[in-house]
């Protein structure tokens, strides 16, 4: 992944890098990345950069503010990018946000980054992104037995990157996965709902295939491909599907 850095002009220490991803060859699609540092944040941020403050965070910690406005910031120069000034993007149901009617998009965030991702639904039909830092070990004894299943657990345990690093790659992909297909589904799915058969680090791709019925279009044994790019201290994957 290339990526083109763009001057963050808010006279506050709250947002800090800004970037478009160019993510390999894919022109058709916009993806910004914002760093930000959520000691700082305030809440009339949202009047700064123009974003609506939702009446559903009112009682939030800062925490989950300081995530949220991230988040929107991001969507917000994404759509700026594909020719979408200033929109409302509003809170639907599950707390999904709610897009331009010819937009497909999606945005994950951590404690200190942002990102979202967007093109037109001409170009392509499920679009899903999700970055995560390395789970630590004891995290994932926690939380294994509710996201992978034995073949998987087999296939991560023979990965070259290592059990922990493999597994965290599994967990990105698989909430890529939830994102790009909720707009379809309309509900929440668990993780044994896909399985992971493909990891190719030389690639940077992974395969998933359903193993149950999601809807009419979406069946077991649907296939979809993702890439993926790894940080020091995260990975960051990508479901994307044309149309």
């Amino acid at each position: 992944m290339s990526s083109l850095l763009v001057k963050i002009n808010h006279k506050n220490n709250f947002f800090e890098l800004g970037q478009f991803i160019s993510v390999f060859d894919l022109e058709q699609l916009v993806v910004f990345r914002c760093n930000y540092n959520a000691h700082y944040y305030q809440r009339n941020l949202f009047n700064m950069v123009k974003i609506r403050f939702p009446s559903s965070l009112r009682n939030s910690v800062n925490k989950r503010q300081a995530e949220y406005l991230a988040g929107r910031y991001a969507a917000k120069q994404a759509l700026t990018k594909l020719g979408i000034a200033n929109y409302d993007i509003a809170i639907g149901k599950h707390r999904s946000p709610m897009w331009p009617e010819h937009i497909v998009a999606t945005i994950t965030h951590t404690s200190a980054s942002a990102l979202c991702a967007a093109a037109n639904k001409r170009d392509f039909d499920y679009l899903g992104i999700d970055l995560e830092y390395w789970l630590p070990s004891n995290t994932i004894k926690e939380i294994e037995h509710s996201i992978i299943n034995n073949k998987e657990h087999e296939l991560l345990q023979l990965n070259s990157m290592g059990f922990a690093k493999a597994f965290t790659l599994l967990f990105s992909a698989k909430e890529s996965l939830f994102k790009a297909l909720y707009p379809k589904v309309g509900y929440y799915f668990d993780f044994s709902a896909a399985e992971i058969t493909e990891i190719s680090l030389e690639q940077k791709t992974f395969k998933l295939i359903l193993r149950q019925d999601l809807s009419p279009c979406l069946t077991s044994g649907t296939c979809f491909r993702g890439i993926f790019d790894i940080d020091f201290d995260s990975v960051l994957t990508l479901i994307i599907s044309p149309t």
